[in-house]
């Protein structure tokens, strides 16, 4: 695998240098140099890393990369968050869930926790924008607002209620949409570029 990967770096007109790795780690990494390229590939973690313009090293899941991939493609996808608020006390309003990305009506909690977490990495690492006040035109949410996990939260909340001192009382959906950043487009050419070799 990591010799593929070699091969095909270089072939990008890339400088490669293996890294030597303590045992304890498992990792064997390939470490790449600018400009802007792949850094190989892990036994443990499943992970990829690149090296920016600046001297800033990324690492990148492979289903963070799948998600970059993905943006590549469609240049928007859809994103939501779960809120908890009250009718009486307006202000009293808490993000029970997020980014909440849906692609089965019947996604699971811990599936929609897992790729939450690595939306909130990809944001953290500017690859990514999650805009919860600018949803898609045109685009049908059903995923998100007919979803198990969604009848689930709501369901949650209205239990709530029956409790005198439960304040939030009201389920709310909020629908946005994420999209590269500029960082994340260069990373992604890149990215799609090695993958396609």
């Amino acid at each position: 695998m990591i010799r593929a990967v070699t091969k095909r770096v270089k072939e990008a007109g890339a400088k490669v240098e293996i890294k030597e790795v303590n045992q304890a780690s498992q990792e064997d990494d390939l470490k790449v140099h600018k400009p802007f390229v792949l850094i190989g590939s892990s036994n443990s973690s499943d992970s990829e890393r690149v090296c920016a313009d600046s001297q800033e090293t990324l690492t990148i899941s492979s289903k963070g990369i799948s998600v970059l991939l993905e943006l590549v493609q469609c240049t928007y996808l859809p994103v939501s968050r779960f809120i908890m608020s009250s009718s009486i006390e307006k202000e009293a309003k808490f993000v029970s869930l997020a980014p909440v990305y849906i692609d089965a009506l019947d996604n699971s909690m811990e599936t929609v926790k897992e790729i939450g977490i690595i939306l909130k990495e990809l944001e953290k690492k500017r690859l990514i924008t999650l805009d919860y006040d600018i949803p898609l035109q045109d685009y049908d949410y059903k995923q998100h607002t007919n979803s198990v996990i969604f009848a689930y939260f709501t369901e949650s909340v209205n239990e709530g209620k029956r409790n005198p001192s439960f304040l939030c009382d009201t389920a709310n959906i909020e629908l946005g949409s994420m999209a590269l950043t500029e960082l994340g487009e260069r990373v992604s050419c890149r990215l799609g570029k090695i993958a396609a070799c």
